[in-house]
């Protein structure tokens, strides 16, 4: 046996270290939100600013109780509820662009007080959040006391998570949690529950541009089966819920999205998005011809890597599905056109997957992966700030370096496989 596969860690600095570590970050974090709070001239962005989105799910779950489905996407209709809930209100951060059925989640709340409402959904976010983390780490995670409280801080003192969904209230934790359940049903054998689980990422449909096709690149055929299953389901409720008309309205208010986002309109703030779109928007030739060009043979190369990855990974063993589903997972926030930095929590499940993998593999490839995974935690923390000083999204560039490297991985084994 070699030396290398006797190494029970890979990490330099202990576990229990590790905890501490992530800790001190939680604490920093809510020390500057308590300033923010407090009135303070501490310079602090939006970011730690309590609240962020939630006025919009809170007029649309209002909506839903006094007017039709298709009222959900009518913009002067958004605004003039949004004033008549939050008095001294002037205008709406952005508009409800989400399924009828997401609008009944919230007609609940929005029966009751704005505060409290705001105070009971950031609740709901963080269980959520917390019931994520614990799937996958019943399905992928470590099982030492100290390993676990380190996946649970780690995840938790992510940035994206902190900052952008939690304090910015946004719903990304759903589609964090149906990733991670589909995992854990792929993991347990029940690849029909996992396409199911899979398809509630449908409220975002931007989430699925990536992994559809690796579902049928590598042939998970009751995965997909399972996917339309939901989707059926979720077309019934929407149906149910916001009528014919809500779909139209729906599709236009998409439409309307993807123009803005494609444009060299400023309505969406490009800082605090990590897609390539976004990456290109920022940069001073990004809307060119040539900047076109070169998005386009960037996209292209990415996207062949991927499939060709996905087709070699077909009877491969676990740690290469591993792999694969993390490289998945992460190039669907690059290769899209509409990717706000709370949704890149998707990439906490890419993590935990690419540690499981190399674990599985005695911790060939930490050396490399362990690294990035350093980048992928600390890069959003200065991300936006950079994005701004000099119209370049570091973690556009640190997500595309960590999806690279795990497709790098997923076909090192192959290879070895192939030669054995």
């Amino acid at each position: 046996m070699s030396k290398r596969s006797t190494i029970t860690s890979p990490i330099l600095v202990s576990p229990r270290e590790l905890v501490v570590a992530c800790a001190a970050v939680l604490a920093v974090f809510f020390a500057g939100v308590a300033l923010k709070a407090s009135g303070s001239r501490w310079a602090g962005g939006d970011a730690w600013t309590i609240g962020g989105d939630f006025a919009a799910l809170y007029v649309a779950g209002r909506m839903l109780d006094e007017h039709d489905g298709a009222g959900l996407y009518d913009i002067e209709l958004q605004e003039r509820v949004y004033r008549e809930v939050v008095p001294g209100a002037s205008t709406l951060n952005r508009t409800f662009a989400y399924p009828p059925y997401i609008a009944a989640l919230f007609s609940p709340l929005a029966r009751l007080p704005f505060g409290l409402a705001l105070a009971i959904f950031m609740v709901a976010t963080l269980v959520a959040y917390l019931a994520a983390l614990w799937l996958l780490n019943a399905a992928f995670g470590p099982t030492r006391g100290d390993e676990r409280s380190l996946l649970f801080l780690a995840g938790l003192s992510f940035f994206p998570f902190l900052g952008y969904t939690w304090l910015g209230t946004q719903i990304s934790t759903v589609g964090f949690l149906a990733v991670a359940l589909a995992l854990l049903e792929e993991e347990r054998g029940r690849p029909l529950f996992s396409g199911m689980a899979l398809s509630l990422c449908l409220y975002k449909p931007t989430l699925l541009v990536v992994m559809l096709p690796m579902l049928a690149v590598t042939g998970r055929v009751r995965q997909i089966v399972g996917f339309f299953a939901g989707a059926g389901l979720q077309v019934v409720l929407w149906l149910a819920i916001g009528g014919r008309a809500s779909v139209a309205a729906f599709a236009e208010e998409i439409r309307w999205i993807v123009v803005h986002t494609t444009s060299t309109s400023q309505l969406f703030n490009p800082h605090r998005y990590v897609d390539i779109n976004a990456f290109f928007r920022l940069l001073p030739f990004g809307r060119s011809t040539a900047g076109h060009l070169l998005l386009g043979v960037i996209a292209s190369a990415a996207a062949m890597a991927l499939v060709g990855t996905w087709w070699r990974s077909r009877g491969s063993d676990r740690a290469v599905q591993q792999l694969v589903w993390a490289a998945t997972v992460t190039w669907t926030l690059v290769l899209n056109l509409y990717v706000p930095f709370y949704d890149t929590v998707l990439v906490v499940a890419a993590a935990v997957l690419a540690v499981a993998a190399v674990k599985t593999r005695a911790w060939e490839g930490w050396n490399r992966l362990g690294p990035a995974l350093v980048c992928v935690y600390l890069a959003p923390w200065i991300a936006e700030v950079c994005a701004r000083v000099f119209s370049v999204q570091i973690y556009t560039l640190v997500l595309s370096g960590f999806g690279a490297l795990l497709l790098v991985e997923a076909n090192r084994r192959s290879e070895i496989k192939s030669l054995a």
